[in-house]
C-alpha cells in the first residue's frame, strides 16, 4: 500500500476518535486548504454505453435471464451453512 493511503487511513481513523465540536474545526481547515491549493471538483462522467457491445444483445429475453440469475443467486445464499 503506498503512503498516501495509508496516511489517509490513519487521518480518517484519528477523526472517528473526535468529537463533534472539534470536527466543525477541521472541516473549517480542510475547506480552506482546499480553496487555496485550488483543487477542482472531480468530474462526474457518465456511464452510458458502458455494456455496449458486451454480449448482452445477443440475450433474446434480457429481463427473464436476470430474473432466473438472481433467483440461482438468491438460492444459493440461503443454501449456505455457516
Amino acid at each position: 500500500m503506498n503512503t498516501s493511503a495509508i496516511k489517509k487511513m490513519e487521518i480518517m481513523n484519528s477523526l472517528s476518535r473526535i468529537r463533534g465540536g472539534s470536527l466543525d474545526k477541521i472541516k473549517e481547515y480542510i475547506d480552506s486548504f482546499l480553496t487555496e491549493s485550488d483543487i477542482s471538483k472531480p468530474d462526474r462522467g457518465s456511464l452510458k454505453g458502458i455494456w455496449k457491445d458486451k454480449g448482452f444483445e445477443r440475450i433474446a429475453d434480457l429481463d427473464t435471464e436476470l430474473k432466473n440469475i438472481r433467483q440461482e443467486m438468491g438460492n444459493s445464499i440461503l443454501e449456505r451453512k455457516f
